[in-house]
């Protein structure tokens, strides 16, 4: 179907310019500030005269075009922090008022998958010159190898044009574009090949450099022919506009996309950022994705809550808790716990993230983290880790001088696959929340923990380590998160069952010290 293009012939075509014309109008100084901020790719920088040819490329587009080509490219990054992981190139597509849509290639999205395991900080940089802004994922399509993201407040930008009405022909010159890490432009200059690659993809002659994946792909009259997504030997592969566009379409429209006001960041509290462990606003204005305020279910007193016994609602309230590690007085991690009933006393089961160091393949325990815990009275107390298993990411957190006189117990249950509710705290503000969902079979996906159940309940990260527990208030296992499976995974009682006892066999040392991966038995 894409390999031909060559159906209707009466429409128009785009221009070869094989033999250059000379009517293309110019202003010499504004065009040179453009081509000045052209860069070579890293596949074309063997010899010095590189950035001339590219200039030569570049200077035979109109002021109109070089100008709009410029502001149809930007810059997108996957950071940990100040870290840059990953690179690509984007292009605006759609912009309804101060929301703006870029599609790019689905490498951002694996990614952020490869990453999310050890950083737990991740977030998208978008960049266009001096303008910085947040990103967030949205829709993905790991066979076409595209996905969109989504921003706002991001000015001076020009969102290409799907103009179905212009043909593209083999030999046809065109010109790839991008941004590398630091919002330089990128341009190569190329011509269209004539044969399809594969069901939807076809290709040019154009060589990119990874940073320049994502990015438009022009004809010198501007207009879009497709996104470029990878170099391919001799030739770079990309996804034709008129495949794009049905794509595009089935992604949730501008208008019904809402950016939702994270708990405990208010405009007040801004200055609290830091302290959080989040970044500072550039420009007095930022969003935050993936954050530990980020809310989820119903607000205790809401919907699912009102479905719930007394004795149920009371069982929650009573025992779950919020508790942050910090490094001096910056955060380092938040998450939830419950109070369980163990080894005759009460304490607190929670996930290990709370004191892993993200990044460490081989599994690493942040040293002198201190531990504050939000008890369910909202009171704050200190917390002492008492045990730790970093292979199934637990752990189990005292604290002094206080007593839950009813805490869960984690015990034998018989299988069942009715509804549940997964339970969350906030640091922050000691608000309550709950999601309802089913359990369900462990679907195929990348976790590498042959352990894990699932459910429907939707969390956020604010939700980890708190607990999934069945509508009578009986312990099921204990949540973990991860945005792009589409369920919650969890950790099932009859795991940390054999867990609680080793640690109550073993005790604490050769786990906490070595991070020995200890087989359920």
């Amino acid at each position: 179907m894409l390999g031909s293009n060559k159906g209707g012939e009466d429409l128009p075509t785009s221009s070869k310019r094989n033999e250059r014309t000379d009517d293309l109008t110019r202003t010499s100084a504004k065009k040179n500030k453009i081509c000045n901020e052209v860069e070579p790719t890293d596949s074309l920088t063997s010899g010095g005269s590189h950035r001339n040819s590219i200039q030569v490329v570049w200077s035979e587009l109109s002021e109109e075009v070089a100008s709009n080509m410029s502001k149809s490219v930007v810059s997108i990054a996957l950071c940990d922090g100040e870290s840059m992981l990953f690179a690509c190139s984007g292009i605006p597509v759609q912009r309804l008022g101060n929301v703006t849509r870029f599609v790019t290639s689905a490498s951002l999205v694996k990614a952020f998958n490869d990453h999310k395991k050890y950083h737990y900080d991740l977030k998208v940089d978008v960049r266009h010159g001096d303008n910085v802004v947040i990103g967030f994922l949205d829709k993905y399509d790991l066979y076409l190898n595209v996905v969109s993201v989504n921003v706002v407040d991001f000015p001076d930008l020009h969102t290409v044009v799907f103009n179905r009405g212009v043909k593209f022909l083999p030999n046809s010159s065109i010109v790839a574009v991008g941004r590398d890490v630091h919002g330089n432009l990128i341009s190569t200059g190329g011509i269209l090949n004539d044969l399809s690659c594969g069901s939807w993809y076809m290709s040019s002659t154009c060589k990119i450099s990874e940073v320049c994946e994502g990015g438009p792909l022009f004809d010198f009259d501007g207009n879009f022919v497709g996104i470029n997504l990878c170099l391919c030997t001799e030739t770079t592969l990309y996804l034709p506009m008129i495949v794009a566009r049905p794509w595009l379409m089935k992604c949730i429209p501008l208008k019904s996309i809402k950016f939702q006001v994270r708990d405990g960041l208010n405009k007040d509290q801004l200055g609290d950022l830091e302290s959080l462990g989040y970044p500072k606003p550039s420009n007095g204005g930022m969003i935050l994705v993936n954050t530990f305020e980020e809310p989820f279910g119903d607000e205790c007193g809401g919907r699912v809550w009102r479905k719930l016994s007394e004795t149920t609602s009371d069982i929650l309230k009573r025992n779950i808790v919020a508790l942050a590690s910090f490094r001096e007085k910056k955060r380092f991690f938040a998450c939830t716990g419950i109070f369980i009933e163990w080894n005759g006393c009460t304490t607190i089961l929670t996930s290990a993230s709370l004191l892993r160091e993200s990044g460490y393949q081989d599994q690493k325990i942040v040293k002198n983290l201190s531990i504050e815990v939000l008890l369910p009275n909202k009171d704050r107390a200190e917390g002492k880790l008492e045990h730790v298993n970093l292979h199934y990411n637990v752990a189990l957190v005292s604290v002094k001088d206080f007593c839950d006189c009813q805490p869960v117990k984690v015990q034998h249950r018989r299988p069942d696959s009715g509804e549940v509710l997964a339970v969350g705290r906030f640091f922050s503000s000691g608000r309550l929340m709950a999601a309802k969902g089913q359990m369900y079979p462990r679907p195929e996906v990348s976790f590498d923990c042959k352990y894990l159940g699932y459910s429907t309940c939707k969390i956020t990260m604010a939700g980890i380590g708190g607990p999934l527990l069945d509508l009578d208030g009986k312990f099921v296992g204990m949540n973990f998160y991860d945005k792009y499976v589409g369920h919650t995974p969890y950790l099932s009682w009859w795991e940390i069952l054999h867990l609680l006892e080793y640690f109550k066999t073993k005790g604490y040392g050769l786990d906490f010290l070595l991070g020995i991966q200890v087989p359920v038995v």
